[in-house]
């Protein structure tokens, strides 16, 4: 089987999936994945929920052993910085937590601090410090996050979808950190439905379904467009079927608490209107440029959504 990325140069290699397989009871979540992730790119995983996206970077980040198949790293070791899509709250401040956190890594403190103090400021956390994270709501707790992951520059950053709960802002502020963390050497792979971020910082494009890699493309073949992010609560199973069908949507994630649609933005106003007819509650409206990956030529949409279990 051929192994996606094998163009480049062997001395760049990080991370090396042949044939890998997993199997939860009788259950085969991921199918025969090859893969090659090298230092300093960016790789996207795209798909729907339950498609295997979650189990390939707990896999990569070394957490789950293929039930068959081979996973090799450079060295024999990285430097890891994996961020979960749930952070409990904590009983510690992020201060707390954060340096200890960077103790483990292995780095000195007075570097730790400093390092933490920047990312704190440039997330707009620098404030709460010293505030117990089980008082913290859902984007804060991302933040945090976000940080244990990234401090020290890790060899490989494995993001399992890092704007989830994030305001623009931060955001925007998060997209800086990670450009900087990939020209610095550190290969990001990232589970991610936002076609901004992929626009401005992924190589490659993965396209998974029914835990398999059905699709690879290079950033350069995605097709730009103007799209925007709905996220709305309270409808049930088959409107959200039947807004899924909508010739104007682009993606779909069922979280346990909410919808996340990613539409073109020229289907907006409609969308918002069968919502709202529908019964649902809309929570936020955010328009975002840039990338429009056309999942719909990919793959057709599912006959029931669960969430991203997998």
């Amino acid at each position: 089987m051929a192994i996606a990325g094998m163009e480049k140069g062997a001395s760049a290699e990080l991370v090396i999936m042949q044939d890998a397989v997993k199997v939860y009871g009788r259950r085969k979540v991921l199918h025969d994945i090859s893969l090659k992730v090298w230092k300093g790119e960016c790789i996207a995983l795209v798909g729907k929920n339950g498609s295997g996206k979650s189990t390939l970077l707990r896999m990569l980040a070394g957490l789950t052993r293929p039930t068959s198949g081979t996973r090799w790293v450079s060295g024999g070791r990285l430097v890891t910085g994996y961020v979960p899509e749930r952070f409990p709250p904590l009983t510690f401040t992020p201060w707390e937590f954060l340096l200890s956190s960077a103790e483990v890594r292995g780095m000195e403190k007075a570097s730790a601090e400093n390092e933490l103090r920047g990312f704190l400021s440039k997330l707009g956390m620098e404030s709460f410090a010293h505030v117990r994270m089980s008082q913290f709501s859902k984007g804060m707790l991302q933040k945090i996050n976000l940080i244990q992951a990234m401090m020290g520059g890790p060899d490989l950053l494995l993001l399992d979808e890092p704007l989830s709960g994030l305001d623009i802002k931060a955001q925007e502020n998060l997209l800086s950190i990670l450009v900087g963390l990939k020209r610095g050497g550190t290969a990001i792979v990232m589970s991610v439905h936002e076609p901004t971020l992929i626009e401005q910082i992924a190589d490659r494009v993965l396209l998974m379904k029914n835990g398999q890699i059905i699709e690879e493309t290079l950033e350069k073949h995605l097709v730009t467009g103007t799209t925007t992010q709905i996220v709305l609560r309270g409808l049930d199973s088959s409107a959200v079927k039947r807004i899924s069908e909508h010739p104007g949507m682009v993606d779909l994630a069922i979280r346990s608490d909410r919808c996340e649609l990613v539409v073109r933005s020229e289907a907006v106003d409609l969308l918002i209107r069968q919502i709202l007819d529908s019964g649902g509650s809309i929570v936020s409206v955010i328009p975002t440029m840039g990338m429009n990956i056309p999942l719909g030529e990919w793959l057709q949409p599912a006959a029931s959504e669960k969430g991203d279990q997998v």
